[in-house]
């Protein structure tokens, strides 16, 4: 919270929900022993390519990392991973933590909203047919694959 307010004062860019707590990413790995299949498909996804799309120039410029790989800078992480949409693990990625759907959510983790997603997603990203939150959901979906803890 205090990066958000120095952000504030100093008029800090804060497009992108992930970007502010980019310093609390423990990286996708991180994710993989206990989300296995998860994880899986995030690294066969576009979110997990994310940087490629970048021409040279777009890769150092912050207002495209923000989108394309928010935990560059804290990282060097490219692309979007399993953070960027549910938050900086720092504190909730330990199995018992995560075992404790209450505390988890208390100590970080995010459900990711349409809201979360259109922080990237505004339409301003070059797309034939936009963004549809439902459609692009299903496309994500993968909190029923036995992504479970052991």
């Amino acid at each position: 919270m205090r990066f958000v307010r120095l952000a504030l004062f100093f008029g800090l860019p804060l497009c992108g929900v992930s970007w502010v707590l980019a310093d609390d990413f423990v990286g996708p790995e991180a994710c993989q022993s206990c989300h296995p299949q998860a994880y899986a498909q995030w690294k066969a996804s576009a979110h997990a390519r994310a940087m490629e799309g970048l021409k040279p120039e777009q890769r150092k410029d912050s207002r495209c990392l923000s989108c394309h790989a928010p935990a560059w800078t804290s990282q060097a992480q490219p692309g979007v991973g399993c953070e960027s949409c549910h938050g900086g693990g720092q504190h909730y990625s330990k199995a018992y933590v995560m075992k404790d759907e209450e505390l988890s959510r208390l100590v970080g983790l995010v459900d990711p909203s349409e809201k979360t997603c259109r922080s990237c997603h505004d339409g301003f990203e070059p797309s034939v047919e936009g963004f549809d939150f439902k459609k692009k959901l299903k496309a994500i979906e993968h909190w029923t694959h036995g992504s479970q803890l052991p």
